[in-house]
């Protein structure tokens, strides 16, 4: 899967990231759970608030079931991977238990492979569950920012690059979906580091099995 590049001109200017890292930090001054959480929810707000006031000229084409884009590699921050964390820990127990056999599997074949490895490998994400429409996000309320992010114009060029696990293969995809996760992403973990925590981008597999066993 290849994306266009966002021009210079639409990348965020260093006063925009300078606002909303500010704005970040501000909300874990005190870096409890809950403000961390706090972060998580006004980060994905923030991303679809920006959506919404920006609407691309032609309409997406995702839909429930389409699952070419959960075969990708994808980050998380670690505020986030907890909030992934607590909302399977609220599942029934064989729900809970099948996720972690999919995450074991998933990581045995993904552990350390790069973005392009990743789509040769095709391996789809452990968080999709099985249903009649097709692969369904078991996480999609709670979804890290990197996966809201992605959005095609085009189901069958996206299923294309699927099918024949091309990382080359053009997807058109929503310039405002990329320039905004980059933006409170990179926001995101600045502010983390500011306040001394974990401002790294983690792998979803790997980290939240991680987490997962930490919990």
């Amino acid at each position: 899967m290849k994306t266009s590049k966002t021009p210079p001109s639409e990348q965020p200017s260093p006063n925009e990231i300078a606002r909303q890292t500010a704005r970040f930090r501000a909300l874990i001054a005190k870096p409890t759970p809950e403000r961390l959480r706090s972060l998580v929810s006004a980060g994905h707000k923030q991303f679809e608030r920006s959506l919404a006031a920006n609407p691309t000229r032609q309409p997406v084409a995702c839909r429930m079931g389409c699952d070419h884009c959960c075969h990708l590699y994808v980050s998380a921050t670690a505020p986030e991977l907890m909030v992934i964390a607590e909302h399977v820990a609220a599942w029934p127990d064989e729900r809970r238990d099948a996720l972690r056999s999919r995450l074991d599997a998933a990581l045995a074949v993904t552990r350390g492979l790069s973005p392009v490895e990743r789509v040769r490998l095709s391996h789809p994400c452990p968080m999709l569950e099985a249903t009649p429409q097709g692969g369904v996000c078991g996480i999609y309320s709670v979804r890290p920012l990197n996966c809201r992010a992605y959005a095609s114009f085009d189901a069958v060029a996206c299923e294309r690059s699927t099918r024949e696990r091309d990382p080359d293969a053009p997807i058109p995809v929503p310039k405002i979906n990329m320039r905004t996760r980059r933006l409170l992403s990179h926001c995101m973990r600045e502010a983390l580091s500011d306040r001394g925590l974990d401002g790294d981008s983690h792998e979803l597999i790997e980290g939240l099995s991680r987490t997962l066993a930490q919990s």
